[in-house]
């Protein structure tokens, strides 16, 4: 199968099960109701959409073991279909029973943990930043640590921007698109498994298939279960293709082609301990917030922050094939545009914050449990 084929096949199964979904989803009462105060709409809808995904993901993949003969179940496939099988059911179990953050967060750590016991996919190696050939390797532990934790953020960073219509999905369909794009133009190129750009691209026509039914206004909600799936699945993929080369530029790449969900929640994480709170406390800070505080639309929000991804994603796309040297020149200029982006939103925000003394935000809300 070419990869408009593995698109297409994705975008067509989930667009035709997502009906199916809220049928199912309505018929047992399995429905978000906006009962928290952060929640942006006023009405139930259904959950459970990320098994749209999910399946249509998972054929479409098949189909290229069936038919591709380019396509190779390795053990790293292996290891990340183990922690989708985790992820996925911790997602429904949420769905449907509204697990607590803890809970949550142990099933999180138990996909993370075992898919990269079972692959071995790890973030091992950096260049030295002094020296273009000079790999500084991580020791074993650090090496794990660092990649569980990498996946275990990237999991909740999709899940907290899922505050708007449609906001997760197409970032994911934004991240996925340039990581499969950046595979092909990167200096090694040959170091990224085959599997890797198929994966993306199932991922991203999966993705897309589901949005037309997730936009505002939504007919059905990703839910737990796509939330998760979305940000481990990206998460994974990262480390096994683009985080695996010799060079400090791979390292960086994801992180730009992610700006936005990363930025979100490292910013929730340094608002809540500036603050005083747990950082399992919900609150309305988040970026798609502060802008609708601004007197955007949800739709208009959700636009501005696709727009921010893309931005985001062109410019990992061209900064992938620069020089080793250009390349921390562009970078530099991307993390000061960012400072500024985080004082216009956040700035206002902190000052009140000190100005109260007590941990409180001007917009104080009611806690609210949140797997963050």
């Amino acid at each position: 199968m070419s990869y408009l084929y593995t698109f297409l096949a994705s975008f067509i199964i989930a667009f035709a099960l997502s009906p199916l979904v809220i049928r199912f989803a309505k018929a047992k009462k399995i429905l978000k109701y906006p009962k928290r105060n952060r929640d942006v709409h006023t009405e139930p809808v259904p959950l459970l959409g990320g098994t749209a995904i999910i399946i249509s993901f998972s054929i479409s993949i098949l189909l290229n073991y069936l038919i591709n003969p380019n396509f190779y179940v390795t053990i790293e496939v292996i290891g990340l279909a183990v922690g989708i099988v985790i992820i996925s059911f911790m997602g429904i179990l949420d769905d449907i029973y509204d697990l607590k953050p803890v809970i949550k967060a142990g099933f999180q750590f138990l996909a993370a943990i075992a898919t990269v016991l079972i692959s071995g996919s790890k973030i091992a190696y950096f260049t030295n930043l002094g020296q273009n050939n000079n790999l500084v390797y991580l020791p074993e532990i650090v090496s794990f640590i660092a990649t569980v934790l990498w996946i275990f953020m990237l999991t909740n960073a999709f899940n907290i921007i899922d505050g708007l219509d449609g906001l997760t999905t197409g970032t994911t369909i934004i991240c996925s698109l340039t990581l499969f794009f950046i595979t092909f133009v990167r200096p090694d190129a040959n170091l990224v498994g085959e599997y890797i750009p198929i994966l993306l691209i199932a991922l991203s026509g999966a993705a897309a298939g589901f949005l037309p039914f997730n936009f505002n206004p939504a007919k059905l909600y990703l839910g737990e279960t796509g939330a998760a799936f979305l940000g481990f699945t990206v998460a994974v993929i990262s480390i096994q293709g683009t985080m695996k080369a010799h060079a400090a530029i791979a390292v960086f790449i994801p992180l730009i082609a992610m700006g936005l969900p990363i930025l979100d929640i490292s910013l929730a994480y340094f608002r809540r301990i500036i603050m005083k709170k747990p950082i399992a406390v919900g609150d309305r800070d988040h970026i798609h917030h502060r802008l609708m505080k601004m007197g955007l639309s949800q739709r208009k929000t959700v636009l501005i922050l696709y727009f921010i991804n893309i931005v985001f994603g062109v410019t990992a796309y061209l900064l992938s094939g620069q020089q080793y040297s250009r390349f921390w020149i562009y970078f530099a200029i991307v993390l000061i545009l960012l400072g500024l982006a985080v004082y216009v939103l956040y700035g206002p925000l902190l000052k009140q914050a000190a100005k109260n003394g007590n941990g409180n935000s001007v917009t104080q809300e009611k806690e609210e449990s949140e797997d963050d």
